[in-house]
């Protein structure tokens, strides 16, 4: 995972008080803002002793009755002790973080007139740096549950933050927490400026079809196949919820669309013979998937499709016609074309098992052919290659 810094090098600006300062208040802000000029320049670690002295200088400071009540004193105490977080690389950091948490709190309290506003804004950049580096810490172990607990903290310092919404999300789903993933990236779903928007919108969609959500997985699928309407992945999502939702007149037009846009995809005409035949529209779905297997002989599902829709097809017409008074010449003739439709289900009911020998409704679909010819030994045969799969 590659990290996104969030603080490089910020400005603390001076702020002004009501009360004349005290020589350790402005001791503190000289030290720390000398700590200040070399962190801009990507080396914080050589100003470490400028950083410890302003430390120094704040904890007389939030002592003195002058300076223990300004808001700016506990707002320098708290940067200083998070600039010391994010320096240590020992069991110290934590400590340091806690008092600068504390301080922020107390800060915040102090500055009902808003004076520390910028600063305690920086402040809070830091304090989520730092939280975004345990995370990404604990990301690199697999530890991916106190991954997740990092980035959300950082959260609580920088709400809204792309980064830290993305890590927390991709945090959770790895420790299988779908709902704290799916509340981080719904939040992402309507930034645009998201370089992962895309990804993000097709991954709600299927936490909550995880989730068994299918109304709301359909709801972001849509969302998204809307907002990227060139993009294949999301317009797929969109189909397959929709169908399996039942909502084949509704998504025919979708379709139809999407292959008008890439005529040569397979999936598409497979997807549109599904919607045709829940619809009624064998004719039409019978040409949908024959314009499948004209792409791709050898995609399976169109096969078994195709056949057992032609197969049951023939089945209708015997039915009908054995139902039917009709003369003996007209029942002989109407008969031989219910045979005629059952033989020309043979070859993609052929082709699906040799496609996939041990798919059972290839051979189911097959064995139902020689049940209706009545041939035994081909019965047997295929009877013995389903068993074989149980």
């Amino acid at each position: 995972m590659k990290v996104k810094f969030i603080l490089l090098g910020a400005m603390v600006f001076a702020t002004s008080v009501a009360f004349s300062q005290t020589g350790n208040l402005r001791k503190a802000k000289a030290s720390y803002d000398k700590f200040n000029e070399v962190k801009s320049i990507g080396n914080p670690a050589l100003g470490a002793s400028d950083l410890n002295a302003a430390k120094e200088a704040l904890e007389k400071a939030i002592e003195h009755e002058k300076t223990m009540e300004l808001a700016e004193t506990w707002t320098y105490y708290a940067l200083v002790n998070a600039d010391l977080a994010l320096l240590d690389s020992t069991e110290a950091s934590a400590g340091y973080m806690q008092k600068a948490v504390e301080a922020r709190e107390k800060a915040i309290s102090l500055d009902t007139e808003k004076e520390n506003e910028q600063n305690l804004s920086i402040l809070n950049s830091i304090l989520a740096q730092y939280e975004l580096n345990n995370g990404v810490k604990a990301w690199d172990s697999q530890d991916f549950e106190s991954a997740y607990s990092a980035f959300d903290k950082g959260l609580n310092y920088l709400p809204g933050d792309t980064t830290l919404l993305y890590y927390s999300g991709l945090a959770a789903v790895n420790s299988q927490q779908y709902d704290k993933a799916l509340s981080k990236y719904v939040e992402l779903v309507p930034i645009d400026s998201f370089s992962n928007n895309k990804q993000i919108i097709l991954d709600v969609s299927r936490l909550y079809l995880m989730q068994g959500d299918t109304t709301n997985a359909i709801k972001y699928a849509e969302v998204g196949a809307s907002k990227y309407p060139e993009d294949n992945e999301l317009a797929t999502q969109n189909i397959e919820l929709n169908l399996m939702a039942g909502n084949q007149d509704k998504i025919i037009n979708t379709i139809n669309e999407q292959v008008a846009k890439d005529p040569n995809n397979k999936n598409l005409h497979y997807y549109l013979g599904i919607a045709y035949s829940e619809t009624g529209d064998l004719e039409k779905a019978e040409a949908s998937y024959k314009k499948a297997l004209e792409i791709d002989p050898n995609y399976l599902e169109a096969n078994i499709n195709l056949g057992g829709l032609i197969l049951n097809r023939g089945i209708d017409h015997f039915n009908k016609t054995n139902n039917a008074s009709l003369p003996q010449s007209e029942y002989d003739a109407e008969i031989k074309k219910a045979y005629d439709i059952f033989d020309s289900a043979l070859p993609y009911l052929e082709k699906a098992v040799e496609v996939d020998g041990n798919s059972y409704l290839a051979l189911a679909n097959l064995k139902k052919y020689y049940e209706i010819k009545e041939d035994q030994a081909k019965i047997d045969e295929l009877q013995a290659r389903i068993d074989a799969l149980q």
